[in-house]
């Protein structure tokens, strides 16, 4: 099970810019960068907090956040905007961890903000990466992209090898969400490559993290491990109880979960989740629960498993991690399936199924399909249960998920054999056992091997029936797979019975009842000490740590009661020295109190005398400068009249001079346009039979275009009809699936050209001046034009609702107002919302003019792009799938009919397309 990328921020943090490795205590780098901190200040100390809560991350996410607020705080006040912009990330990324999603979002959007504003592309390309993040856990995928677009746009060409590498990881995150495996793959090397070259070889860790996983999940696990060995081997000596060590030893549980060896994977899943639970990683917490969990399904103790499941679910819903929650849902499902409760696995795997297709997780949507087909089997409905396989393997190759392939080659291999084809059944069986012996699934060979031995006893070739069937039992005990085990027995019981050797199909199912009533128990007892084990050591570490503490406390206590004597011992003493100075300082001031009264008298009839005199010296030189000033501007004025009158003079004779000289030009201008008047007399007499003439010929030329535009889109549709009839005959008569697949996309190509000859016929149907113009009934005219698309709404899932004011009616031509109403209502259903798509027909009167409002609740388009909508051929965005005509024929029907139209978007939320119709057309 791979981490969602809301958690993989915290991680690959730590590998952007700097690690941290701990084991008893902090490491001696937060020691050193915590003294660092208190000796510097200013913009140096700013940058210290942050990179060490750059560092506390992969410790104390507390500590972490605390560190970063301070260098926010103490930036704001230097108004220093790197600072500022760093530790908003920071804070973001703490408040991802805590499940606080909302508040990420602003604080990265603000630090966003203030790099662009303060040019520092690296740090904004940085956090729009994380930004594409947050947007992409949110499922809100389409702004992840633009976020990461932008981001690469920003950091491609300066050089910031961290942020690059960084934002890599996060294309490829998008790419496997999106299940485009390759472009996943291709992404995640260039991180590589880009990392390979750093001088510090730590920077491999997380990226080496990754591909494990990928390989892991394509079952290449010798390829997995050695991407692992080489993080671990970067890590050097910091291999205890960091994050980075935790996440590797999850990662080799999980394939020696897939090999069976699930003793060595508790070990590995106990060390990590010692350290998730002292970091409070809910997320992952869950997912090692779930792992866990996993196990005890798979050697049949099914009451552990369900326990573990529901611990995990209920975990994943607190937090709304939604893929671990469908994965939770399938799990829980499949215990149940086990427990023959078909009912409630049922109910738990279309839970699954529904959020699986609600936040597209492919693989998911394969699993519970698979689930689907098991039950329909268990029920004899087989036309359904192949149904729900053929749909899983067909999701499952399109991600190259090969155990899955495997997995449900074998269940139509049962389904087959069930209906006693047996050279099918055959076929398929082996198909999967090659793909499980290649990916070294051992769970997935032994069921291969026991599904062989029972079809080649049905078949009655009992020695390749008995060859399987041992095989499968070695590999169950290896895997201590007990529920397989049983399975093995009971075939091996039918191949003795066939062979009417019935002693020893009787100790055959005595094995089965001691297997069914004690085997599984003991093969338990190990693991589950093991378990114990992890947890006394988990208690016996938070004694020791409440114990520290504990004489930590004591200790202060004491320090604290010592210099609480001491303080009382000094006060006494500064007390009674205090007392001693008051009763000296009395006596002085009472002795000189009489003589500094008797001056201060003499002081203020003084100050008195002085004041009178002050005042009536201001009040003299205040008139004095008044005069001083009047005079000054009376000067300035005479000479400013002086020069004015100077330069009227000067301008008055170069007006002169220039009078004469255009009277001159005037004169000879006058003579040169009578000439030109006679010469444009002359050819005015020929232009207007010109016109006349060239007019006619344009006439002619758009009827004949208009015609060949008409008459061969028809002729195109004909063929296209054939195509598309013949894929719907395809449907019925041919069985296989590739071939069915291949019809429908020639089919989907057919509709889709077929679409666009329409478009350009309406364009040619514009352009003719309609003959019928009529009373048009607004509601009905809505109604009729999305019964057209009800399938299409149908499949897609879109909800319409129809506003119209009560008896609206609009006098216009109804064969373009339909135009404009089938493009508007086909161009919402393409750019539908992802959640709960809907769209909204309104119509009402305002004075002299009928509006109409299409609105979706779809992508919405950006603001500056708004007004080249109406443009032929123009597209949005690079995942816009239309041909760029629907808004271009609705500007030109709507001119047509003298509306006037307006596009309002905002990006991600909503458009709307506005039309206002005069109610009676204005003629020329």
């Amino acid at each position: 099970m791979q981490t969602p990328a809301r958690l993989r921020i915290l991680i690959f943090l730590l590998l952007s810019i700097g690690y941290s490795h701990f084991s008893a205590a902090q490491s001696f780098k937060i020691d050193s960068l915590k003294s660092l901190s208190a000796r510097v200040s200013g913009k140096e100390q700013a940058d210290i907090l942050n990179l060490l809560a750059f560092e506390l991350l992969s410790y104390d996410n507390t500590q972490a956040k605390r560190n970063a607020e301070n260098a926010f705080e103490l930036s704001e006040k230097l108004n220093y905007t790197k600072g500022k912009a760093e530790a908003l990330i920071f804070i973001g990324v703490v408040d991802v961890i805590a499940g606080d999603i909302e508040s990420s979002f602003v604080k990265l959007k603000k630090s966003i903000s203030l790099s662009e504003k303060s040019k520092m592309k690296g740090l904004q390309g940085y956090g729009l990466t994380y930004l594409g993040s947050n947007y992409e856990s949110t499922n809100q995928r389409d702004s992840a992209l633009l976020c990461y677009n932008k981001a690469f746009d920003l950091l491609k060409d300066i050089n910031e090898p961290y942020y690059l590498s960084f934002l890599y990881l996060y294309f490829a995150d998008y790419y496997k969400i999106n299940n485009q495996s390759d472009l996943q793959l291709e992404y995640l090397k260039k991180c590589w490559a880009i990392r390979e070259n750093f001088k510090e070889k730590k920077y491999l860790v997380w990226i080496g993290h990754l591909l494990a996983s990928f390989y892991t999940e394509t079952g290449d696990y010798q390829e997995a491990f050695s991407y692992l060995k080489k993080g671990q081997d970067a890590l050097g000596k910091d291999t205890v109880d960091n994050e980075e060590i935790s996440f590797i030893y999850k990662q080799k549980a999980l394939i020696y979960i897939n090999k069976g060896n699930y003793e060595s994977a508790f070990k590995l899943l106990g060390k990590a989740n010692k350290y998730f639970e002292r970091s409070s990683d809910q997320l992952e917490l869950a997912d090692i629960q779930s792992e866990v969990g996993y196990i005890f399904m798979d050697i049949a103790n099914f009451e552990l498993a369900l326990k573990n499941y529901f611990e995990a679910l209920s975990r994943a819903q607190k937090y709304k991690y939604e893929l671990a929650e469908t994965k939770l849902l399938f799990r829980i499902a499949w215990v149940y399936y086990q427990l023959k409760q078909d009912k409630q696995s049922e109910e738990y795997i279309k839970k699954s199924l529904q959020l699986a297709k609600t936040n597209f997780h492919k693989s998911e949507e394969g699993f519970a399909l698979n689930l689907l087909g098991l039950l329909a089997d268990r029920q004899d409905k087989n036309g359904e249960a192949f149904e729900y396989f053929n749909q899983a393997l067909t999701i499952r190759r399109s991600i190259n998920y090969k155990n899955g392939i495997a997995s449900t080659l074998l269940n139509i291999g049962s389904l087959l054999e069930k209906e006693k084809k047996y050279s099918l059944a055959l076929n398929y069986n082996i198909r999967s056992l090659e793909i499980e012996e290649s990916t070294g699934h051992s769970v997935g060979q032994a069921y291969c091997y026991q599904g062989l031995g029972q079809l080649y006893c049905k078949m009655k070739e009992f020695t390749k029936a008995d060859s399987f069937l041992t095989k499968a039992e070695v590999m169950s005990k290896k895997i201590k797979a007990g529920n397989i085990l049983m399975d093995v027995f009971k075939s091996r019981k039918d191949l003795l019975i066939s062979q009417k050797k019935y002693q020893e199909a009787l100790a055959y199912v005595s094995k089965y009842d001691m297997l069914k009533d004690s085997v599984f128990n003991q093969n338990l007892s190990s693991n589950i000490s093991v378990l114990q084990n992890i947890f006394l050591l988990r208690q016996k570490d938070n004694e020791i740590t409440i114990l520290s503490q504990q004489k930590e406390l004591q200790q202060k206590k004491l320090e604290i009661q010592s210099s609480k004597i001491e303080e009382q011992q000094n006060i006494i003493l500064v007390g009674a020295v205090g007392i001693l100075l008051i009763c000296v300082i009395t006596y002085i001031i009472y002795k000189y109190y009489t003589r500094v009264r008797t001056l201060n008298r003499e002081i203020s009839e003084r100050n008195e005398e002085i004041q009178a005199q002050s005042e009536e010296l201001t009040e003299s030189n205040q008139r004095l400068a008044k005069l001083n000033r009047e005079i000054q501007e009376k000067n300035e004025e005479v000479t400013t009249q002086s020069e004015e009158l100077k330069e009227t003079n000067e301008v008055l004779l170069r007006l002169n001079v220039e009078v004469n000289e255009q009277k001159e030009e005037i004169q000879a201008q006058s003579e040169e346009l009578s000439e030109s008047y006679q010469i444009i007399a002359k050819i005015n007499d020929s232009l207007e039979e010109r016109i006349e003439e060239r007019t006619a010929q344009l006439k002619q030329a758009y009827k004949e275009l208009d015609t060949f535009f008409y008459r061969s889109s028809h002729d195109f549709r004909r063929p296209l009809t054939t195509f598309m009839g013949l894929a719907e005959v395809a449907k019925i008569t041919v069985k296989d699936g590739v071939a069915l697949e291949l019809f429908d996309k020639v089919n989907e190509t057919a509709r889709n050209l077929d679409k666009m000859l329409m478009k350009l016929q309406s364009i040619s149907d514009v352009g003719v001046q309609e003959s019928l113009y009529k009373q048009i009934n607004i509601y009905d005219a809505f109604k009729l034009e999305l019964d057209l698309f009800n399938s299409e709404l149908l499949q897609k899932g879109v909800q319409t609702k129809i506003e119209v004011e009560d008896n609206l009616h609009l006098q216009s031509y109804p064969a373009l107002v339909k135009i404009i109403l089938v493009n508007l209502i086909e161009n919402a259903i393409a750019f539908r919302g992802f959640y709960e798509p809907i769209i909204l027909l309104k119509a009402y009167q305002k004075e002299n003019l009928l509006i109409i409002e299409v609105t979706d609740n779809g992508q919405g388009i950006e603001p500056e792009l708004t007004s080249r909508v109406f443009d032929m051929y123009f597209r949005g965005s690079e995942n816009s799938k239309g041909n760029g005509l629907g808004l271009y024929i609705v500007k030109k029907a709507a001119d047509k009919l003298q509306a006037i139209v307006r596009l309002e978007s905002e990006v991600g939320k909503t458009t709307t397309v506005t039309i206002a119709f005069p109610n009676q057309l204005k003629t020329s």
